[in-house]
């Protein structure tokens, strides 16, 4: 199960200050201290549903690991 912590943000006038990284099972979502570059992985270690209703986006090129399945009920973009 991945574990995502959000992230608080606070605004002081046209300023924001994150709180706290947001990460996925300890991996940072984002590189830079602005949140401008996401990250991801490149192989998916997990079997994955994308519920209707639901976009998915990955970025790059992607790996399904032997024995594990991606399904798309939904909506699924790999750029």
């Amino acid at each position: 199960m991945t574990k995502i912590i959000v992230n608080t943000i606070r605004s002081h006038g046209s300023t924001v200050d994150f709180k706290d990284n947001v990460s996925a099972n300890g991996a940072k979502q984002w590189v830079d201290s602005y949140g401008i570059i996401k990250t991801n992985k490149t192989t998916i270690d997990e079997d994955v549903t994308i519920p209707v209703g639901t976009n998915g986006i990955t970025a790059g090129t992607i790996k399904v690991s032997s024995g594990k399945t991606v399904t798309v009920q939904g909506e699924w973009r790999i750029l």
